[in-house]
Parts: structure tokens; sequence; C-alpha cells
């Protein structure tokens, strides 16, 4: 079986996040229109965070984000980055 492990200078691992993102009170707003624009505006932050996006997917109430990150990548601050970038460009 093989894995897909990536390495650091004194480290092995293999870290993969899966986010769910819902809309207020889980409106149907989400259009795959809208979809691709939060594929866009994530994918703009991807490279300053180390943050590798896997996959974006979702229905008209939420979407699912599964990425790759570093152990030293602050995901609190990534994920904060995301959610009001996202909620701001879409308005």
């Amino acid at each position: 079986m093989e894995y897909d492990l990536d390495s650091g200078a004194h480290s092995t691992y293999s870290l993969h996040y899966h986010l769910i993102l819902t809309t207020k009170y889980r409106r149907g707003v989400l259009t795959e229109e809208r979809t691709q624009f939060i594929r866009g505006v994530i994918s703009g932050f991807t490279d300053n965070y180390g943050v590798e996006l896997t996959n974006l997917d979702g229905e008209d109430d939420h979407v699912h984000i599964l990425f790759r990150a570093k152990p030293t990548t602050d995901l609190v601050r990534f994920i904060n980055t995301v959610k009001g970038a996202t909620a701001r460009r879409i308005r």
C-alpha cells in the first residue's frame, strides 16, 4: 500500500483536512457559478498559507473543501481568511 507522504527536516506527515462551510440559515443560494467563484477566491489564498486545495464541491446550502497543509500552517488564520474573504466578495 502506497501513502502520499510529505516530509520536513525532521518529520514525515500527511495532513488532510475536510472543511464544511454552510450558508446562513442553510438557505439554498449557492449555484454552480458561485461555487466556482468560491474556488477561485480560495485558490488565491492557498499559496500565502502553504495550503494545497485538493477538492471543492457542494450543494445549494453548503460547500465541502478538502485541502492539505503543512504542520506549521496556521489553520485558524487560514479558515478565518477564507470565510471572511468569500463572504465579502460574494456580497
